[in-house]
């Protein structure tokens, strides 16, 4: 039997949606390493397990994505997307987008500043 804390006790979330510059085809398992990669270089494994990123989405033909992370430590999540200068051996350059509440506000930035 598990309890679910109430809605007014959960962490809030922010949804960031990035772009990628630069780089060939990769796969989703190695943009989540390096960003996990920068994460940990920067605030260390303690500090990188409490700001509670996720990349939610990627697309590969578009090179956008989206990541979450609890709203305490959003400024840091932007900070470490811009640090990841490397996925695998391609050199990249991710731009964050936009911040939101919603993955469905994001997705709406996303087709308007893509297409």
């Amino acid at each position: 039997m598990s309890i679910k804390n109430p809605k007014t006790l959960r962490e809030k979330t922010r949804y960031v949606s990035f772009i990628i510059e630069g780089g060939k085809d990769f796969k989703r398992e190695d943009l989540v390493k390096a960003i996990w990669n920068s994460a940990i270089d920067f605030l260390g494994e303690f500090g990188a397990s409490e700001i509670g990123l996720w990349v939610k989405e990627y697309d590969d033909s578009n090179k956008c994505g989206i990541i979450e992370s609890n709203i305490k430590s959003l400024h840091k999540a932007i900070f470490i997307l811009s640090l990841t200068k490397s996925v695998g051996k391609e050199k990249v350059n991710i731009l964050p987008l936009c911040v939101s509440g919603t993955i469905k506000g994001l997705e709406k930035n996303i087709k308007s500043n893509v297409n």
